[in-house]
């Protein structure tokens, strides 16, 4: 009796489990009851089942089905004699477990606030969204929204831009910024200095310049290197703001030559020392040279070393030299003459002649031929006395003619210098 009350006792408890967890609903309702089965004890080489471990050896639980299954038989020991076992239930399946319904997932925006520049644009996304998603901005004037998302910003504000998908919705805070630079174009002087400020912006600004050998920007202050062009550029929330800077070349405020006056000989070469005023503005123009009479002097701009090459010719006279450099001009006066004669000598400074006999007389000039470019003149302080006659034009010769007993001054005169002969006449017959 022992032995059935314990099988008894068994059965219950697992009944009660099984009870136990369908009432705490950890078994589904579409899932039948699994019944119990009897668990007996069985050696691997017994013909008996028992109801617990009545003797030496290794007992292993197992079900009574199986137990039955192998063609064992119940100990009489355990159950008593004349106990027949109850037909077992067939075991259950285990039942599957039915996944639950999914739970939706948050609808989420991708961005709760945006800064934009005046004509940007930017797109909002919502995600988990089962149902239409309507859009709408509390202030279209500032920043509208399209059907897609795409916010486009139109003026400086604020506006909260609203997606409404069922019941639940979702913002976005949208800061409209209009800024703006306070010169779009710059006219410069090289070396000058400008400053760039970008207002109806609080937020930092990264500036560039097109071409920093021309014009370089720190700051926003422009400073002119080089005359040419470039763009500098003032960069804030992804836009851009320019402002185009042109660096002039200087002006020419004054042309200075090297002196106002040149005295020049003939066939010679002269330099004229040209510059300008500011120093550096004669590079960025062409110089223009001229001479008011090229037959008495050439004259021709040399920009390798910024002068002007003078060249006369074997003509006396004046000329006007111009040198002109952008709006500004200069002019110098040449004169150009022979070169003077420095020293004029006689080969003799007296003669005594015979009346009616003639001699012949030279001169020497230095330098020794500045002679040709004047005009020689012989004369006689007493023609009646003695005459003189040069032997032709640009000789160094004359002839001297004795007239009368007397004396006379034979002179002759070249560029500035004179030279005088004393001659006596006397009787023929003395000498």
């Amino acid at each position: 009796m022992e032995k059935l009350r314990s099988k008894f006792k068994l059965t219950f408890l697992m009944w009660t489990a099984v009870i136990l967890m369908a009432a705490n609903g950890n078994v589904h309702n579409n899932i039948n009851i699994v019944h119990a089965e009897t668990t007996v004890y069985v050696t691997p080489t017994g013909s008996k089942y028992h109801s617990h471990k009545c003797g030496n050896g290794t007992y292993t639980p197992a079900p009574l089905s199986s137990a039955l299954a192998r063609g064992l038989t119940p100990c009489s020991k355990c159950f008593g004699d004349g106990y027949v076992p109850s037909p077992e239930p067939a075991p259950q399946p285990t039942p599957q477990p039915v996944d639950p319904p999914p739970v939706a997932k948050p609808i989420k925006i991708n961005k709760t606030s945006i800064l934009l520049v005046r004509g940007q644009t930017a797109k909002l996304k919502i995600t988990n969204a089962t149902e239409t998603i309507s859009w709408h901005s509390s202030k279209p004037a500032v920043a509208k929204v399209s059907d897609n998302g795409k916010i486009t910003a139109k003026k400086k504000g604020k506006a909260t831009i609203t997606a409404t998908i069922g019941t639940t919705t979702k913002k976005c805070t949208v800061t409209v910024e209009n800024p703006k630079l306070n010169d779009t174009s710059l006219s410069l002087n090289l070396n000058q200095t400008k400053k760039l400020k970008l207002s109806g912006c609080k937020h930092s600004v990264k500036w560039a310049t097109s071409n920093s050998s021309v014009a370089k920007v720190k700051k926003g202050t422009v400073t002119a290197k080089r005359v040419g062009s470039a763009n500098i550029t003032a960069k804030v929330h992804g836009k851009k703001f320019t402002c185009k800077v042109t660096v002039k070349k200087p002006t020419v405020q004054k042309v200075l030559l090297g002196t106002s006056s040149v005295q020049m000989e003939y066939w010679k070469l002269q330099e004229l020392h040209i510059s300008t005023l500011p120093a550096n503005a004669m590079k960025y123009y062409k110089t223009s040279v001229t001479s008011s009479d090229p037959s008495i002097v050439r004259a021709s701009f040399d920009d390798y070393d910024n002068t002007v090459l003078l060249e006369s010719n074997n003509k006396s006279g004046t000329a006007v030299i111009t040198v002109s450099i952008g709006s500004k001009t200069a002019i110098c006066q040449v004169n150009v003459a022979p070169a003077p004669v420095t020293s004029l000598t006689l080969d003799t400074t007296t003669l005594t002649l015979k009346a009616s006999s003639i001699s012949s007389i030279s001169f020497r000039v230095e330098p020794y031929d500045s002679a040709k470019y004047y005009d020689i003149a012989w004369t006689s302080s007493d023609p009646s006395v003695a005459t003189v006659e040069g032997s032709y034009d640009g000789s160094a010769y004359a002839y001297i003619k004795a007239v009368s007993e007397g004396e006379a001054d034979i002179s002759v005169t070249v560029g500035n210098k004179t030279a005088v002969c004393h001659v006596i006449v006397v009787k023929s017959d003395i000498i």
